[in-house]
Formats: structure tokens, sequence, C-alpha cells
């Protein structure tokens, strides 16, 4: 199978390892990050297929982050996450169709939910 690397981006680590395992199980690689300053650096030095990105961090928060992502690697596939989402009219969605954000999901959600998307965004391949 040709691997996909998904980076996880949230300053809750229990959440990052939980999504990292199910992501694991799954077959993907992973790579994680607690700020945005991290994940920038991560990666400037990997190739990363989708992000999933925290809204609200400590440093480097994930809109702004987001916001750079979009400008300089406009390829990789990004899910935002956040407790802070209400409403369709909320505006995180607001945000995210300004930055080309793939999907939003409201803290908590269904893990099965993120990796049923992260597949859609994100199939696994098969080596020919």
């Amino acid at each position: 199978m040709i691997l996909s690397t998904i980076l996880i981006v949230d300053d809750d680590e229990n959440l990052r390892k939980m999504i990292t395992k199910g992501l694991l199980r799954m077959g993907y690689q992973t790579l994680e990050a607690e700020n945005g300053v991290r994940a920038l650096s991560i990666i400037e030095e990997n190739t990363v297929s989708v992000i999933i990105m925290d809204l609200i961090m400590p440093e480097k928060g994930g809109v702004e982050t987001l916001m750079e992502v979009h400008d300089k690697y406009p390829g990789i596939k990004l899910i935002a996450i956040s407790g802070k989402v209400e409403t369709n009219s909320d505006p995180v969605h607001r945000i995210a169709d300004q930055f080309g954000v793939d999907a939003v999901f409201a803290k908590p959600f269904e893990i099965f939910d993120l990796l049923k998307m992260i597949q859609e965004l994100a199939p696994l391949q098969k080596k020919v």
C-alpha cells in the first residue's frame, strides 16, 4: 500500500494520541504537533496529505496556521476541529470556507466520523 501521511495538530495530547491510534490501525502514517509553529516546521520537512487542525491553540493558533498552509501548500487537504463550533453560520465555518478547509468537526466528535472523512480525502492506494 502507498501510505498517506496525516498531521494531527492539537494542544490536547490525549486527543492527538486517540486520533493517531485510529489512523495507524487503518494503515496511515501519522505526525503530531502541539501548535501551529511545530506544525509548519513538520510540513516543511515532510510530505503531508491531510492536516487535522485544532483552531484554538496556544503559541500559534489554528486559524493563523491554516492561512499559511492554504497559501504555501494548496494541495494539502484540511480538516478543522474546534470546541467552539455551534452552527453552520458560525464564524468557524466562515473561516473554514475562506481558507479551503475540507471539513469541520465540533469537539467532542465521533472518532469514526473523522476517520471516515480522512478515508475520503486521502484514500489508501494499493501498489501497482
